[in-house]
């Protein structure tokens, strides 16, 4: 298999130049095709004189300048697309940088994948943070070089043609925001704009029970630029892969690091790891950020304040879910019925809280293992406490 690299620009010259920069210190398999696609728009001339200026040796290079602004979502859909034209395609956006290793782990998945009906797309980054919740997340180790979850990956995908066809007939028959099934969603999912394409494919993953593979060393990392969703930052930078290796991928059913759009592992897989929740039925809410209201099991596994609760395990390993898998006692994570639980109310508010709960901020973050008076975090820490008082 040989996918074109397809480039989504816009009006960031200077983070176009830097991704590309990363592709020439790349392996490539000759005759790759290269496609810079140029949202459009007023200002964008340095953009284009960037992709223009730049020597691709492993292949054809083919720039598309848009005649209207699609914008964001209608963009990264038309260049996916491309997938189905030519049976691959990996989609990067402009403030990505990519791990020299990116192209072949992204044709190795995707031939390992190619027949899986349960997977819906390749991730190149390796996804370490719950967006919902807002703490970091880490997925549970079952031995393969990757996981899945039923979150789109924005940040470096791979698309087989096939892949895409499903997705774009799902989404003609659930084209509206307004549709049933995306009330399914994280109550933040549902905030975001209608420029988010994310959001889409989100409720595509939960409606047809399909997931995104993801990495455990990442392909690619994020530089966070101004753009049309956030402000610059660094929070999701990741380390790159620099060594060569060979990646264990895991079938989609065989895998035990699976994961729901609330970044929780789904009941049968923990039933699995600790046969004492086998004769319940339940839902999985460890992070505590799901609205009761779309729990329909009888019985939740919850970091929420409980009433009367069956089982009770300590949240103090890593990842969140390993004080359940290895019976962990404590009073942090419950399974009690949903009705003995307290809902999350305004999920805002909720959220603010719980990201500011020194302890909860302790246990996520590693940080925190530094000696106190080397730690950067200590004072803000004080000052969290006294305001709570």
């Amino acid at each position: 298999m040989n996918a074109p690299v397809v480039i989504v620009a816009y009006n960031r010259p200077d983070s176009l130049a830097r991704l590309l920069g990363s592709l020439a210190r790349a392996w490539h398999p000759r005759k790759t095709r290269l496609i810079i696609s140029v949202d459009g728009g007023a200002g964008n001339e340095q953009t284009v004189r960037v992709a223009r200026d730049f020597d691709w040796a492993p292949g054809e290079k083919e720039i598309i300048v848009r005649e209207k602004n699609l914008g964001l979502k209608e963009h990264v859909l038309a260049c996916a697309g491309m997938a189905a034209d030519f049976g691959a395609a990996i989609i990067l956006e402009d403030d990505l940088y990519v791990s020299p290793f990116y192209y072949e782990y992204a044709m190795n998945a995707a031939a390992f994948y190619g027949g899986d009906d349960r997977v819906a797309g390749i991730a190149l980054y390796s996804n370490g943070f719950n967006e919902t919740a807002g703490f970091p997340f880490v997925p549970y180790h079952d031995g393969s070089d990757v996981f899945f979850m039923q979150v789109p990956c924005s940040w470096g995908q791979c698309w087989t043609g096939e892949q895409w066809k499903k997705f774009t007939a799902w989404h003609e028959a659930h084209g509206g925001t307004d549709d049933p099934v995306f009330a399914a969603l994280p109550p933040n999912v549902l905030r975001w704009p209608a420029s988010s394409w994310k959001k889409i494919f989100m409720a595509y993953l939960a409606d047809t029970g399909r997931f995104f593979v993801y990495p455990r060393s990442s392909l690619t990392t994020n530089f966070g630029d101004r753009g049309t969703h956030h402000e610059r930052n660094s929070i999701f930078q990741v380390p790159l892969l620099y060594g060569e290796k060979s990646f264990a991928f895991a079938k989609s059913k065989d895998s035990r690091a699976k994961y729901d759009l609330y970044c929780e592992m789904f009941p049968h897989i923990l039933s699995a790891l600790n046969p004492a929740l086998a004769r319940y039925d339940f839902a999985v809410d460890l992070y505590g950020m799901k609205p009761l209201a779309q729990i329909a099991d009888e019985y939740v596994l919850t970091s929420k304040k409980c009433r009367t609760p069956e089982l009770r395990f300590g949240r103090d390993m890593l990842p969140l879910e390993s004080g359940v898998i290895e019976n962990i006692r404590g009073d942090d994570i419950c399974l009690a019925r949903k009705k003995n639980c307290r809902d999350v109310g305004s999920f805002i508010r909720y959220r603010y809280r719980k990201n500011r709960d020194p302890e909860l901020i302790a246990y996520h973050f590693s940080m925190l293992s530094v000696p106190e008076k080397f730690n950067p975090l200590t004072k803000l820490f004080a000052l969290i406490r006294r305001a709570k008082k």
